[in-house]
This record gives structure tokens, sequence and C-alpha cells, in this order.
């Protein structure tokens, strides 16, 4: 059993490659781009002298997400993700809304976007891997982990990436030193990046992160933290929403058909603290605080509504006030073990709580007749008046305890008992306030039994408080903040050694909560219960020495329950979601190939509801991606060039918000290239 725990409790290492998504260009631009590339890497290279290389803190180079997942369930490293889910999407359910954030596994109220240069890897806690978190939650756990300074030498990392036709171009530097034997620091920044995300749609990004580490014993150890993005004109897509149970009709999607004035600013800021002691010799204390900020100082809703099947809709354009989230979270958690022999007990005391303010709402709304989507035509900028913002704050603070018992070769169990104490007003600026209350006990358990040294099997239980996001846009209440409630989870499972190093899990889940959906009166409110019940299946590992894969299906049902579905309003199933998806990647990297190795990518979501009441659907959407890596040396830096096709066979699909109803193309045909050194 304690294989198993490795297993469960191991978390990936290293910072590793951008895959990114891309398109293709004719064979003159590659080349151009070819050119490009060559000439910063001579530039990277001399901007390595004067530095001491080491192998402890490599950031870009020698970066490969496939080597480093533990399953197909979800990993990130830098913008480079692998597997079925991600922070807003697990098991058809948004984690991140769900309050099911983590920062080195810390409970944290995420507000703020958290880029590249903060989150040096996010894992998706599911199954098996969930079970070593005292504190299970339904929906899966997004745990971030941060990068920490180096203790010996100065050490640096940069990157260029490019992206056609989308026209990103964005560079990254960052550098680690220790100042004293005690103190470390480092510095991560993304000065420029230039996101095009449709034709001519243009803005500018940079980031900006900073980090410490203090260690005045080996018992004690403090990092704080501080990241800041500042997002400025960033052009916004527009929204599609038809008039029937039909989809868009096909345009160019390279093509921008927004306006140019109707743009987005903000700024996102995430800094914290993190702790860790050692007060006696079976205690260790964790503890974090952390406060996540967005301030959206403009923010435009472009819309085309009632669209028809030659694709002419009435133009809207919505314009906000500046809207501010803020959130201070944090958990101190107390940890104790006692081994007795083949006996294994674990103790967690903990507290965690949070302090959210949010202002939204106040918009106007301006119509500017039929135009056809999928077709730029620019409209003078108008004037707005703004109506009266809303002040949203919710207060949570929840106490637990928890026991794990393990039997060495034998199995393991857990359980673990929590009580909230929510509360929550609501009202105009200035204005009366109507405010609830809500105290739950949540509580979950899990077990796993070692079959045999290659076979583990699992099960859990876990009851969590959630909240469920903002009303959509188009509906009476849009923008407010929906009621927290709460939701249940069961699992159960098995993990499976093929052969060493290939690991194949196969699991089953079912998921309850409340619905949100439109009433009568076109309020977004709870009108039904919804569950998800499902399989996953997961197979990550080498099956020979020169091959690597991470496949990863999963199939889910979800049911809608409740008057709405029993009159006829709403169907069954919830809109945009897929009944499978499947992920795909394969590696091959021949040992005469010196670390370089070609890459093959198959994503695949089914036919899925596109409207409220089940008349219709969205077809299948595949895609296929190829690409490389080149790894060389100029000097002592160490370089790697990475390529990525993605949707090379260019498939087009119309893809739902389910939430809303709102109509996204799928992305185009797209090439992306990178270089990147550490120094």
């Amino acid at each position: 059993m304690e294989k198993a725990r490795r297993m469960v409790e191991q978390r990936p290492g290293g910072q590793l490659q951008d895959h990114g998504t891309s398109v293709l260009r004719p064979p003159g631009d590659i080349l151009k781009i070819s050119g490009r590339l060559k000439i910063i890497a001579s530039t990277l290279a001399l901007m390595s002298s004067g530095f001491m290389t080491s192998a402890a803190w490599a950031q870009g180079a020698d970066e490969n997400v496939l080597n480093v997942a533990e399953d197909a369930f979800g990993t990130k490293v830098g913008n480079d993700n692998v597997g079925l889910y991600g922070p807003t999407s697990a098991r058809g359910f948004n984690p991140q809304l769900a309050g099911n954030a983590r920062i080195e596994g810390l409970y944290f109220d995420q507000q703020g976007f958290m880029g590249r240069a903060i989150a040096r890897s996010t894992t998706m806690r599911v199954g098996l891997s969930a079970q070593s978190y005292p504190f299970a939650a339904p929906t899966g756990i997004a745990d971030i982990s941060l990068p920490m300074p180096v203790e010996k030498r100065i050490v640096g990392s940069a990157s260029y990436d490019i992206s056609r036709p989308t026209g990103v171009n964005s560079s990254f530097v960052s550098f680690s030193t220790p100042i004293t034997d005690e103190l470390g620091w480092i510095a991560i920044a993304v000065p420029y990046s230039a996101p095009r995300t449709q034709g001519e749609s243009h803005g500018t990004r940079w980031n900006f992160a900073t980090f410490g580490r203090w260690r005045p014993t080996e018992s004690i150890e403090a990092i704080p933290f501080f990241f800041i993005q500042k997002e400025e004109n960033e052009e916004v897509s527009p929204s599609i929403y038809t008039a029937g149970s039909f989809a868009p009709p096909h345009f160019d999607r390279r093509q921008f058909y927004g306006q140019e004035w109707a743009d987005r600013a903000q700024d996102d800021v995430n800094y914290g603290l993190l702790l860790r002691a050692r007060p006696f010799d079976n205690w260790v204390l964790r503890g974090g605080i952390f406060g996540s900020e967005i301030d959206r100082s403009t923010n435009y809703v472009v819309s085309y509504r009632n669209v028809q099947p030659d694709g002419v809709g009435t133009l809207s354009v919505l314009k906000y006030p500046s809207h501010r989230s803020l959130s201070y979270s944090g958990e101190v958690r107390a940890t104790g073990v006692y081994t007795q022999g083949k006996f294994r007990h674990t103790i967690n005391l903990a507290i965690r709580g949070r302090d959210t303010e949010r202002t939204f709402g106040g918009g106007m709304t301006l119509n500017f007749g039929q135009h056809q989507i999928g077709v730029y035509d620019e409209l003078p900028k108008p004037r707005y008046t703004y109506g009266i913002r809303d002040k949203d704050i919710a207060k949570q603070l929840t106490p637990g305890i928890s026991y794990g018992g393990e039997w060495a070769g034998v199995g393991e169990f857990s359980v673990g008992m929590q009580k909230s104490y929510y509360d929550r007003s609501t009202g105009k600026l200035g204005g009366a306030r109507s405010s609830t209350q809500s105290e739950p006990w949540l509580y979950n358990a899990t077990v796993a039994y070692h079959v045999s040294s290659k076979l583990i099997a699992y099960g859990s239980y876990a009851r969590g408080m959630e909240e469920f996001g903002t009303a959509p846009d188009g509906t009476f209440n849009a923008g407010e903040p929906l009621q927290a409630r709460v939701g249940t989870q069961i699992d159960a499972g098995i993990r499976y050694t093929v052969i060493p190093g290939l690991n194949l899990m196969l699991g089953a889940f079912q998921i309850s909560k409340p619905y949100y959906d439109r009433d009568a009166a076109n309020l977004y409110t709870v009108v039904g219960n919804l569950k998800h019940k499902g399989f996953e299946f997961s197979l990550t590992g080498k099956p020979i020495s020169s091959v690597t894969v991470v496949a990863g299906a999963v199939y889910i049902k979800g049911r809608v329950s409740g008057l709405p579905v029993d009159n006829g309003t709403i169907g069954a199933t919830e809109p945009g979601l897929a009944p499978y998806t499947v992920r795909l990647n394969v590696q091959y990297s021949a040992p005469s190939w010196k670390g370089a190795s070609m890459e093959f990518q198959a994503n695949s979501e089914t036919k899925q509801y596109a409207n409220r009441t089940n008349t219709f659907k969205v077809p299948t959407l595949t895609t296929f991606a190829i690409g490389g890596r080149y790894p060389f040396k100029i000097g002592s830096t160490r370089i790697t060039l990475r390529a990525l096709v993605d949707n090379i066979f260019n498939a087009y699909a119309w893809q739902v918000d389910g939430n809303s109803g709102r109509f996204s193309p799928s992305s185009v045909r797209t090439f992306q290239g990178r270089i990147s050194a550490d120094f």
C-alpha cells in the first residue's frame, strides 16, 4: 500500500513546454518563421553568457507534459494542456466556480487569472488521485503548483512564441537566484503579448510575478508571491444566438467582425503567503492566505441575436461600468502522522475561509439593427449611460477534521467532517440589501483496497457546498451571483499496472446538484435537479521505451428533473454537454534522436444538444494535430525548438455554451512555433 500512497500523493515536477493552438501557414511564411526562430536562438544563447547553468531549475527547454502526466484526467504546465479535464471543466461541471481550486493543496478562492508566470503546473484530481486530499469535494480539485526559487546558483529561462493566423507574438523571461543561505528569490515576467483571437482582433497583455523563499531552519519555511496581468485594448469577439432550432451558417473564422471600439481592459492580481512548520515530531503545520482580484475597467459584450438561417441577426452592444471581484481566502491545517507496525494513522485539523466581494451590473445595451455575422461593418462609437451597480458579499468559514488509516499491503480509508458557516448579502450600491445564511454539514469518505501488487480498487463519497457562478447574459438577473448549494458525488474504480510504467484507470461516477435555468419569467434560478452519471478511462505511460501515450475517454449521461421538464418547457438533457469525449496523445522519440520527438494528437467530442428544448444537436467535432520538439545546445545553453499544427484538416463545428445558448465556432487550423532556452 505504500506504493499506492506514493501514487496518490505524487505531484508533477518541473514546468513544461507549451503546446498551444496554432494554424498552418503557406510554405513561404513557414520559412520566414523558421528564419526568425534561428535568429532568436542565437539571441537567447548570447543572453546566457554570464549565467551559470543548473539542471535543478529548468523551466522551458526541458518541458514536456506528456512525460510527467500521471493520468489522462488533466495536467497543465505553462500553457500546455493534456487530458480530459481542466480547472473550468470536469465531469461536466466547473471546479473553479465550485470553489475547488487549491494552491499547493490549500484552499484558494480564485477570482483573478492565474497565468504561466505564477502557475508552474495545474493538476486535476478526480477519482483515486483526489483521495490524497483530506477534504475531497464534488466535481474534482484543480491543484496549482507554484515555481520555487533555487537554493544554489543563478539560473534563468527565456522563450518566444509565434502563432498564425491568430497573430500571437509573446515572450517570456524568468530567473531565480539565492540571496543568502536561507533566502531565495524568483522573478518571472512575460513582458509583451499580442493576442489576436480572430483576424484583426488584437490587444496587449503583460505579466509579472515574483516569489520569495525563506527557510531559517529545516522545520520552518515561508513562501510569499505576487502576480499581476494587465490586459489592454483586447477587442471582444461577438456572441451568436439563433432564432430557432438551427445552428448559424459557416463564415470565415479568421475574419474579425466585432467593433474595434468594443474592447476590454482589466487587471488580474493574485498574491499570498505559504507557511510550513513542524512544531512537534509527529505534526506538520501548513497554512496559506491568498488574495485574488479582477478589476475590469472596460467591458463590452457584442451580440448577434435572433440570427436567421442566412446569418442575419440583430446586432447589440452592451457596455458595463467598471466591475470588480476581490476575494481573501486561505486555510490553516495541522497534520499528525502516527505509525504502529503495519498501521499508519493520519489526523487533519483544518479551518478554511473566504471573504468575497463583487460589484456587477449597471450596464446599458444599444441595438444597431440587422447585420450579417462574419462580416465586418464598422459602426460609430456611441455614448453610454450606466445604471446602478449591484454589490454581492459572501463570507464563509469552514472548520473540519479528518482521519485516515492505512494498513500496509492491504488498503486504506479516510473519513472527513466539516461544518460550513455561509453568509451572503446582495443589493444595489447605496440601497437596501437582502441576505441569506446557511450552516450545512459537509462530509466525505474514501476507501482503497490493494487487490494485488498491480491492482487497486477505490471508492468515495463527498458532499460539498458550491457556488454556481453568475446568471448569463440575456436573463432578467444577468450577471447576478447565484446562491451556493449543496452537491454530492459518488465514484468508484480501479487502477491497474499493465506493465511497469504503463497504468490503466477505469472509473464510474455520479454527481447530483440543483439545476439552474430560466424560469417562466426569464429569471435564472433553480428549476430542478441535475445528475451526471458517467465512466472514465485513462491509459498513461510507455508501452515501449520509445513511445509515450496519454489517452483518455469519458462518457457522461446528464439528466435534468423538475417541473420545467415535466411540462415540456425544457428538455431532460442540458445543452452543451457532449456524451462522449476522447483525448489521445502519442509521442515517439527514438534513442538515436538524442531527445528529439514527434507527437500526434486526436480530440473528439460527439454530438450535443444545442438548445434547452432538446430539438436539435450540433455535430461531432474531431480534430488532429501533429508536432515535434528538437533540442540542441549553443555553448552551455539548452535550447528547444517546438512546432505544432493543430486542427490539420481545418474542421469546422459549432460549440455551445449550455448556460446561455451562445454559439461560437471551433478554432481554425493553426501553426505555432516556440523557442525556449535555459541558462
